[in-house]
């Protein structure tokens, strides 16, 4: 499955090299020098233990934990209709959590930042991204951008997309465009409306990519209402 793959480099090998690091004594003592005891110094590691915690409590909550110990997938196989779904299905999830922990006063900002970094592919080239209910600012360019639309804070019009908050997503795609390590999908998508049950059909456009660990992310991302 994609799913225990899809975790973004940056954290991975933060928080995996660094909890080895932790455990290994060596990093936190300096070598012994003849008459003298051992001199006592704080690893560099140190000054991240706090934020890798947070990012990792951040995984947790939302859903992603099982992804802190899975090997990638080797790159450059071809994605396939059942690695778009999935990849639907791991957005539409993302966005959901986003509003529950928002619901429940939990640090939704970095939840939705986590998402667009899995997700999305700003790490690795540009990344074709016009929301659903963007006016003024059409086209969400940089991570910033994104962020802002999906839980406020960089554009003044945004009021927080997956803060609504909705309590289901549901893909229903009319056509695959499958080359390679690239595609694309298109279709409507459902969103519920967590406090009324109403749904909300947008129409939607998304292309992907395999980045460099075999991970499929969105490079296009297109949204209207009818």
């Amino acid at each position: 499955s994609r799913f225990s793959s899809q975790l973004s480099s940056c954290y991975m090998l933060s928080l995996t090299t660094a909890a080895a690091a932790f455990a290994s004594p060596s990093l936190h003592t300096a070598p012994a020098r003849r008459a003298a005891p051992p001199v006592a110094v704080q690893s560099p590691l140190e000054s991240l233990r706090a934020p890798l915690q947070t990012a990792a409590a951040t995984l947790f909550s939302l859903g992603l934990a099982a992804q802190l110990t899975a090997a990638p997938l080797p790159a450059s196989a071809d994605i396939t209709k059942a690695d778009i779904i999935a990849a639907e299905e791991r957005w539409g999830d993302g966005i959901v959590r986003v509003g529950e922990i928002y619901s429940k006063g939990g640090d939704y900002k970095s939840a939705a930042k986590i998402l667009v970094d899995l997700m999305y592919g700003y790490d690795q080239g540009p990344v074709l991204f016009k929301p659903t209910k963007a006016a003024e600012k059409e086209f969400r360019v940089t991570p910033g951008e994104a962020y802002s639309y999906f839980v406020t804070g960089q554009e003044v019009e945004d009021k927080g997309f997956a803060i609504h908050p909705w309590s289901k997503v549901r893909f229903d795609n009319k056509q695959f465009l499958l080359k390679g390590d690239t595609a694309a999908a298109m279709g409507n998508y459902y969103f519920t409306d967590a406090k009324t049950g109403e749904e909300t059909k947008v129409d939607f456009t998304f292309g992907y990519f395999e980045d460099v660990l075999g991970n499929v992310r969105i490079n296009l991302h297109h949204s209207s209402l009818p």
